[in-house]
């Protein structure tokens, strides 16, 4: 039997079966992801350091808002380039994840400054505790609203939806990007396969079925010999009579 997800267990005897979802709406939100240009502007719209730094690393490593809260100074290694989350979901001995983008690097080494104790919060609030996950979800939404995003949009799970989405669509294969968002089964993963339409439509038209160009050439070099075909057996005589109206 293969690995059960705590979140919704039928008690199934297959794998697919103990991986399922209770409502139609739990996939639908799995879906909800940001387009590039809706990323591009919640990533700068924070003018504060620590905000943007916390809107960059959910997006950039695709871990839970709970295991962002989570961090301490210790668990960032900017010289090996990865972040350990202690307290992961399903990892009792923590869960690494890579910590590639420079700039995202160099704006943590400068937030985090002179501050050595390894066991305080990565992230504190303007009280000098540290930050909760309803701080951090009011922020998204605040910043979300702030930039015209869509209130099912405004949430922090949505940039770790973000990050699946378009991690597989740079080619990141699914066993790869299920260790990086934690899940205990790939056919967790695998939802995020699941395309809109709009996507879809972009990825046919970038890669269009083998032979359609050469039909469409041929079905277009077909018509215009037809209209050559009947301008020449037009007799000598005819006159075009045909008026357009003005109300076509």
């Amino acid at each position: 039997m293969g690995p059960k997800c705590d979140i919704f267990i039928y008690g199934k005897t297959d794998a697919l079966s103990d991986i399922r979802p209770k409502t139609k709406g739990w996939v639908a939100s799995m879906r909800k992801y940001l387009k590039q240009d809706e990323l591009k502007n919640l990533l700068e719209a924070p003018r504060r350091m620590r905000d943007r730094l916390i809107i960059k690393l959910l997006y950039e490593t695709g871990m839970r808002v709970g295991e962002l809260c989570s961090l301490t100074i210790g668990d960032v290694d900017l010289e090996s380039g990865e972040i350990t989350i202690q307290e992961a979901k399903r990892h009792r001995e923590g869960r690494k994840v890579p910590l590639v983008n420079s700039w995202t690097k160099t704006m943590l080494r400068d937030y985090i400054g002179t501050r050595k104790v390894r066991k305080d919060p990565l992230f504190m609030s303007n009280k000098r505790g540290p930050l909760s996950r309803r701080q951090v979800e009011r922020l998204i939404w605040n910043y979300g609203e702030r930039i015209g995003l869509d209130k099912d949009k405004r949430h922090p799970h949505v940039l770790r939806h973000t990050h699946a989405v378009h991690a597989l669509k740079s080619g990141i294969d699914l066993r790869t990007l299920q260790q990086n968002l934690g899940h205990s089964s790939i056919e967790v993963t695998a939802i995020y396969l699941t395309m809109d339409i709009d996507d879809r439509k972009e990825e046919y038209s970038k890669h269009p079925l083998p032979g359609m160009l050469e039909v469409e050439a041929a079905s277009h070099d077909d018509v215009q010999g037809e209209h050559a075909k009947e301008e020449i057996s037009l007799p000598a005589s005819h006159t075009n009579s045909f008026v357009l109206s003005d109300d076509v």
